[in-house]
């Protein structure tokens, strides 16, 4: 039980308004690393280190969490109760499922679950939070249930993917995400001794923006970069525009939220050298998890102990054959005070093996395309493109642009919106303009505007693509 309310507690601060963190957080820095993260977190790292190193373990606890999620949604949810009697009969036994028997349940989507509500629930209302996804531009936010006591779960997998780049529990780190920080945002830079974090607004992170930032990043002797690719990109524009990195090398990024794209790599290692950077896939709904391979660039593979994930087709079939594209759904075991039983994410993923005794149950994909932020351009025949294969490898062809962004509206058309640099003119856009249509074969034709800055979404994200239009994967 004192575990449990640590955890609780740990989230709650987390989770609480600044004004709450800056009146605890000098009590909270006070406290040992392992009372901050508590036995439980402890725990969790083990299981998930065994998990990986041992195939069969990993099988086994998939099962009994399935089976046990099940057998909570039945018991306590007027929602899925229904959906599981129909799939499984009324006199079932969960402790006789096996993973095969999920596609049997139906797959569900953001509007079955914003319909259903509280009858969504399996545990009464007063344990879970309240979290909401942030919405698009196609579809609006989805409120939905956590569990109070996650955290110390949730950041066991979180530290176990950060350890690939050698972050620890006692280590400091630099954040760059958030519009502004500190009592009503008002503030460029925050340091929080409890969670050992400098907090940098992402937004809009001008040169002089990054010059501060050094200078804080070196009074601390921090030597971890986390947050947004797309700012982690820009802040090293900015180096490179001041000709300054920090003066303590950093020896891990640790990337949330967005794809990394190639030219992102490139310009990160040009202006940082080879840092380690350690990146993974998840949700808010907490349904995946999925951890990028140190040595292979862009391919995830999820995590078979924080759920079950899926790869099918737009007609509901499941995706057996690598290099076919499908939608990501997930059966997730990390929070299961509102179930979330396939759950389809409208994210969508290129199969690179299926889950296996081979690879450890887990589901390996490339070409992560998340539901807000899609990574692909439509061309002229109405087929995707993934911007991956299509920007430059070659450094030269960005001199001149701050920023880039791409428009998209119509089939075979793109709009580049660039911030220049200041010692950028017309002449560099056009240059990079050009390249991108003719690796595009002409399938997409490519036009440029100027902008004083690329907007920031929520958070201060940068959209690689602002892309309007639908493809299916069928």
């Amino acid at each position: 039980m004192a575990g449990r309310l640590i955890d609780t507690a740990r989230g709650a601060y987390v989770r609480s308004p600044p004004f709450v963190r800056r009146s605890l957080a000098p009590l909270v820095a006070m406290l040992p690393t392992r009372l901050k993260f508590g036995s439980r977190y402890r725990t969790w790292r083990e299981r998930t280190a065994k998990a990986e190193a041992d195939p069969a373990y990993a099988a086994e606890q998939q099962l009994s969490s399935l089976r046990h999620l099940i057998a909570k949604a039945h018991e306590g949810s007027p929602y899925y109760r229904p959906l599981i009697e129909k799939a499984f009969g009324p006199d079932f036994d969960p402790m006789r499922l096996e993973i095969a028997d999920l596609r049997r349940m139906p797959i569900l989507t953001k509007a079955d679950l914003r319909a259903a509500g509280d009858r969504a629930l399996a545990v009464p209302r007063w344990q879970v939070d309240v979290a909401e996804t942030s919405g698009s531009n196609a579809e609006k936010p989805f409120s939905f249930f956590l569990d109070k006591d996650r955290s110390a779960r949730e950041m066991a997998f979180v530290y176990s993917v950060w350890a690939q780049a050698g972050y620890t529990e006692r280590d400091a780190r630099a954040t760059l995400r958030g519009v502004g920080v500190g009592p009503g945002g008002a503030l460029k830079h925050e340091w929080d001794p409890a969670l050992r974090e400098l907090r940098l607004s992402a937004f809009p992170l001008s040169r002089d923006d990054a010059a501060l930032y050094l200078d804080q990043i070196d009074r601390r002797g921090i030597r971890y970069l986390y947050g947004y690719p797309s700012s982690i990109e820009l802040f090293c524009r900015q180096m490179r525009a001041l000709g300054r990195t920090p003066r303590l090398p950093f020896r891990g990024l640790l990337l949330i939220s967005e794809p990394v794209y190639d030219h992102q790599r490139r310009i990160i290692a040009d202006v940082l050298g080879e840092v380690p950077i350690a990146t993974f896939y998840g949700l808010s709904e907490k349904a995946i998890f999925g951890a990028e391979l140190p040595d292979e660039p862009g391919v995830y593979a999820s995590n078979p102990l924080y759920g079950i994930a899926e790869l099918i087709t737009d007609c509901g079939r499941p995706v057996t054959e690598p290099g076919r594209e499908g939608r990501l759904v997930g059966t997730g075991f990390l929070s299961t005070g509102m179930p979330f039983i396939r759950y389809d994410t409208g994210d969508s993923a290129r199969l690179i093996e299926p889950p296996g005794p081979s690879n450890g149950y887990r589901l390996k994909v490339q070409a992560l395309s998340p539901r807000r932020k899609p990574d692909y351009l439509v061309g002229v025949d109405g087929n995707r493109l993934v911007t991956m294969d299509l920007t430059p490898e070659q450094g030269h062809f960005f001199a001149g642009v701050q920023e880039f962004q791409f428009y998209q509206d119509t089939p075979g058309e793109v709009l580049i919106r660039y911030v220049p640099a200041s010692d950028g003119d017309i002449e560099d856009v056009e240059r990079l303009a050009s390249y991108l249509g003719g690796r595009a074969g002409g399938r997409l034709q490519f036009s440029t505007q100027p902008v004083d800055r690329i907007a920031g979404g929520r958070g201060g994200k940068r959209a690689f693509i602002d892309q309007r239009l639908v493809v299916s994967l069928d």
